[in-house]
């Protein structure tokens, strides 16, 4: 209860204990303000990382995706080098005739110039060969010159049942591996292919078998066993698309080219995005010579199966690929942006793990690396076990 009392014209009003009203003062309202902007700060600051927090977590989920599905593809083709095929026609003595330049079920080479500056990154590549089309043997009606014309459903023999699939298949500049009845293997590049008449024209003719040499096709190659292989390349290519950014490519590579240096036109495959690195170590060798106890050796570097006379990866006649039993492969990728809050750190040699990657040099922080690695058997090799 307030008690007024009038002194001339103005008025007074005063509680009843006698105390003056009184509201905030200056410094008052200014620790109030200060206090609100540390709250609203606070709150500020947890939201901040927390959504940044979110987004690092899901740049990292969709670098596994990539790295998973690009490893995927990797082990199922490197696990199905020379299916259907010769490990190396240079060793096999049931390949006739020769290739002038052989052919290996696998081979290594470095990739230079793709790490965009990044200390002690020289990622690999992988050159297979096999019949990664179709698994499929197919039966031959008859084998004429450079005419090789194929039975059908109505002999009871496998055919494509489409003419998608036959050209999917049958494709120019692949090889036909024709086995003849004594288990003679021939490679002949396929210059053209015809769904109808279901004739494959080669390159080159076939030769006719004269004994003792039974290299060829005797008569009218009636019945032989014929498959559709060629080489598929795995490198790391810049994807001039976004700056520093690089791709895992599957590249399918032309047999008329000795050195398979040429890429067949339209089949340049996109497997995996914002990869860091591709390497392959501890290849597990049989160095037994008799193919009876097999003895494993593993070595543990490209450098050890490329370098230091050993050569047993490369296009060297040297090369020993038929011998090659496991290998480890480890695909690296990275997040698609870098994080200001993720400091680059030199990866120290080349086998260390990447603990960042560096994008841009002009921007600030790295980008976050994801690693995954499988151990890889090539069964059909050691099934083959050519020595």
């Amino acid at each position: 209860m307030y008690l007024w009392r009038t002194s001339g014209n103005s008025q007074s009003r005063r509680p009843k204990n006698g105390a003056a009203l009184k509201g905030m003062t200056l410094i008052e309202l200014m620790i109030a303000m200060v206090l609100s902007v540390i709250l609203i700060m606070a709150i500020y600051y947890i939201y901040h990382a927390t959504t940044s927090s979110y987004r690092a977590q899901d740049q990292i989920m969709a670098a596994m995706e990539q790295a998973r599905f690009g490893l995927d593809q990797l082990r199922r083709d490197v696990g199905a080098a020379g299916f259907l095929a010769t490990p190396n026609t240079a060793a096999d003595p049931n390949v006739c005739p020769k290739p002038i330049q052989p052919y290996r079920a696998v081979s290594l080479d470095r990739v230079h110039g793709v790490n965009n500056g990044n200390t002690n990154i020289v990622p690999n590549s992988i050159t297979l060969m096999g019949a990664f089309w179709s698994p499929t043997v197919y039966t031959t009606r008859s084998v004429v010159g450079r005419q090789v014309v194929l039975q059908g459903p109505e002999d009871g023999a496998a055919f494509p049942p489409t003419y998608a699939d036959f050209d999917q298949i049958f494709v120019k500049n692949r090889l036909l591996r024709i086995a003849n009845a004594d288990q003679f293997e021939m490679y002949f590049r396929i210059d053209n292919a015809n769904f109808g008449s279901r004739t494959i024209t080669l390159g080159d003719p076939v030769p006719i078998t004269t004994p003792p040499d039974f290299c060829g096709v005797q008569g009218f190659g009636v019945g032989l066993e014929v498959s559709v292989v060629g080489f598929v390349r795995y490198t790391l290519v810049p994807d001039d698309s976004e700056i520093g950014k690089i791709d895992l490519v599957r590249q399918e590579l032309d047999a008329r080219d000795p050195a398979l240096n040429t890429v067949l036109p339209n089949s340049t495959i996109r497997v995996a995005e914002y990869v860091a690195d591709l390497q392959f170590y501890d290849f597990a060798f049989d160095v037994d010579r008799t193919g009876r106890n097999p003895l494993i050796q593993v070595f543990p570097t490209i450098e050890n199966v490329l370098d230091s006379g050993t050569q047993l990866l490369n296009l060297s006649l040297a090369a020993r690929p038929q011998d090659l039993r496991f290998v480890t492969i480890k695909l690296t990728t990275r997040t698609s942006h870098e994080d200001e809050s993720w400091p680059y750190r030199e990866r120290r040699n080349l086998y260390d793990p990447i603990e960042s990657y560096e994008v841009d040099s002009t921007m600030a922080g790295s980008a976050r690396t994801v690693s995954l690695a499988v151990r890889v058997p090539l069964v059909s090799l050691q099934v083959r076990n050519v020595k």
